[in-house]
């Protein structure tokens, strides 16, 4: 997807104001089908939505079948490194609802560190389970250029405002862990389980 029609859709998706609403801006949930029925039962369901609804569902949602994509019309199921990417996209978007900072201009934040993240991991397919961490430290950072610290520490409760780290820095199953304290506060994407606020300067 190009950066342009990215921040369109992360626009869309997160209306008036620029921030994305949650579960609310979702399009409406999927009838319930058996697992046998979904291949045939899918296609039907997306039609009554968005074609920007649709491409969402397609592409963050694909409920492990194999669809008709909006991009290649075709019927090629999604590679590993796609999924890869896909599944670190959703994990920082998550957190960056849960820090309330999801606003348009850094949601392209996170489409331009995956765009980058693509590119090292198709040189080194073995670190596909390193993506999700990695494209966390490439959003903290830009956010940290250009904002502030992110995410706060929800831990510790005196002392000077500071963010939390990513560990390990390179390799599988990131947590955001506070160095202050000594502690893991939540694995990367799961940052709503506490509470993590804005970006401080």
């Amino acid at each position: 997807m190009e950066g342009t029609s990215v921040r369109t859709l992360a626009a869309r998706a997160a209306g008036a104001g620029g921030v994305l609403r949650g579960p609310s801006a979702l399009p409406e949930a999927l009838p319930e089908v058996p697992p046998e029925a979904l291949p045939e039962a899918l296609p039907e369901a997306l039609s009554k939505v968005s074609f920007t609804s649709r491409v969402t569902v397609e592409r963050y949602f694909r409920l492990g079948v194999v669809v008709k994509s909006a991009h290649n019309r075709g019927m090629d199921p999604i590679s590993p490194l796609e999924q890869a990417l896909h599944a670190a996209r959703a994990l920082v978007l998550a957190d960056l609802v849960a820090g309330r900072v999801a606003e348009a201009d850094v949601v392209s934040l996170v489409e331009e560190s995956v765009v980058q993240r693509r590119w090292w991991v198709e040189q080194w397919p073995d670190g596909a389970g390193y993506v999700a961490g990695l494209v966390a430290q490439d959003v903290q950072d830009a956010l940290l250029e250009r904002y502030g610290r992110w995410p706060l520490c929800p831990v510790c409760g005196s002392g000077d405002p500071h963010a939390l780290d990513v560990e390990p820095e390179l390799g599988p199953d990131p947590h955001w862990v506070c160095h202050k304290a000594g502690v893991k506060v939540a694995a990367v994407g799961s940052l709503g389980s506490c509470s993590a606020g804005p970006p401080s300067s």
